[in-house]
């Protein structure tokens, strides 16, 4: 490797070093004390498990240096690229479950039975089984002004999407009692452990209709957070070159935040974010080709909006997506100001002709229901005072923590090394973050509520790492380092367990 890019190397693994060693003497806070800070872990993990994560990650780091290798030989481009995605996806699968069994007892997959099944760590799972799962229609009709009462946190701060999907898959799970018993023997020994303690503390058993939809819940999570790989790659490719995008999607299934949080839905909401940011992306750069390509646009655009109701329906943390969007497709250089406005357009159609028909189907109102949201979250702030400077300089640092400290280097890195190299959807991110963290509308948890903007903001790793000389060798030290962040974390603090 080149002296610039071992240097790089030494500066983020200093960081890291320093990271886990603040946290874990308890020098460095892991928030804002007296007004949010994450909890240690008071466990220490299993040797072999871990080693066993650390074989996996190590795995991993190789295949991504052989993909980037591969991606450089113009022969191995076009259905090369499609059949090295689709391994990294199968690989992002596989190393966010052995990252996941090396933390701590209790912190492993033990977490997946409890996070969803806890009111204290989300509570949609108990409103769609006690409340939405009887009558989930007019659950959902009426949601307009059973949202008004609700309090700050979590059930009040969301449109019905998450209670509305675990209602849909317990419905679906105790109409197919095959798919059922299968769920419940395929459930691995940590997570069926962490169902009899549940049980122990209720009381009370936990029905195997309830069991297999809440590990369904969660592997559904961990599918789309791996899966996000795919339009991460897409959304980069749009302005870089394959080795760059390949940087961004391969440092994505081990970077700390992508797997902290799982089994919460916020893990998998990066799968939507950046799905519609490709295809905003891709629809503003084929606009105004004549022919099939034409046609592609205005595809693509309608796509993009879809999604972003879709989204819309899960969080209102989409509204900045939609800015972000919205920026790609105005700053596309390529295309006259019509072009661009006929792509904005089009993805406006896309948004509400999706928001109009679930308004249709459910006949629930997503303009009420997102007004008392925004209302709720207002409260929230009221009720748990925030102060305004420490959070404008912690958030930066914890978003950069969040996506993995090597991959915040390169961006960096390429940020000041070539701006213009930088792909447009990067720039546009940041400017939207910068916005809202001066705005004031974050403070505290940003690692999860940020976690669907990491997408477009990892787009410019590879920048910084090939504008270095960077090679295969510092794609596998920089995956390697940033599994280390992870796992060294994971032991150190907890963010989903409900105690």
């Amino acid at each position: 490797m080149k002296r610039k890019t071992v240097h790089a190397l030494g500066i983020s693994t200093f960081l890291v070093a320093a990271l886990l060693i603040g946290i874990e003497s308890g020098t460095l806070p892991t928030g804002i004390p007296g007004e949010w800070e994450w909890l240690p872990v008071k466990a220490s993990p299993s040797i072999p498990w871990l080693l066993l994560s650390a074989a996996g990650a190590a795995a991993y780091a190789g295949y991504a240096g052989l993909g980037f290798r591969a991606l450089g030989v113009p022969s191995r481009r076009g259905y090369g690229e499609l059949g090295w995605v689709a391994g990294l996806t199968a690989s992002a699968v596989v190393v966010q479950v052995l990252i996941a069994v090396g933390a701590p007892d209790e912190y492993d997959l033990t977490r997946w039975a409890y996070v969803h099944h806890s009111e204290w760590s989300t509570g949609y799972f108990e409103i769609a089984r006690d409340q939405a799962a009887a009558d989930p229609w007019k659950f959902l009709a009426e949601y307009p002004t059973w949202i008004e009462s609700q309090d700050p946190f979590h059930i009040g701060t969301h449109p019905p999407g998450l209670v509305a999907t675990h209602a849909a898959l317990l419905a679906f799970v105790e109409r197919n009692p095959g798919l059922r018993d299968a769920l419940i023997a395929a459930t691995p020994p940590s997570v069926a452990m962490g169902f009899r303690q549940l049980e122990a503390m209720s009381g009370r058993p936990i029905p195997h209709t309830d069991r297999a939809e809440l590990f369904l819940f969660s592997l559904l999570t961990l599918l789309l957070c791996a899966g996000t790989v795919a339009p991460m790659y897409l959304m980069a490719r749009e302005a870089l070159p394959p080795q760059l995008a390949w940087c961004a999607a391969a440092l994505w299934p081990i970077a700390p935040a992508m797997n902290l949080f799982q089994p919460l839905a916020d893990a998998a909401f990066p799968f939507l974010s950046a799905g519609a940011l490709a295809a905003g992306a891709w629809s503003a750069r084929l606009n105004g080709i004549p022919g099939a390509a034409g046609w592609l646009a205005v595809a693509t655009g309608i796509i993009s909006g879809v999604v972003m109701g879709v989204g819309m329906m899960y969080t209102l943390a989409f509204l900045p997506i939609g800015l972000m969007v919205a920026l790609v497709v105005l700053s596309t250089r390529s295309n006259i100001w019509s072009r661009r406005l006929k792509s904005i357009a089009w993805i406006g159609f896309g948004f509400l002709a999706f928001v109009g028909l679930s308004w249709l189907i459910t006949g629930a109102n997503p303009f009420v229901v997102w007004r008392w949201n925004l209302h709720h979250h207002a409260r929230f702030y009221d009720e748990f005072p925030r102060s305004y400077w420490p959070w404008l300089f912690a958030n930066p640092i914890e978003t950069a923590i969040a996506m993995g400290i090597p991959a915040a280097v390169w961006c960096t890195t390429g940020a000041a090394a070539d701006r213009r190299y930088v792909p447009r959807v990067a720039w546009c991110a940041l400017a939207v973050v910068a916005i809202a963290n001066l705005t004031g509308r974050n403070m505290g948890e940003v690692a999860r509520l940020w976690i669907l903007f990491l997408p477009p903001l990892m787009a410019a790793a590879g920048v910084g790492l090939t504008r270095l000389g960077g090679g295969p060798r510092a794609v596998v030290a920089t995956v390697a380092l940033t599994a280390l962040q992870t796992l060294g974390l994971q032991s150190l603090i907890q963010v989903v367990y409900p105690t």
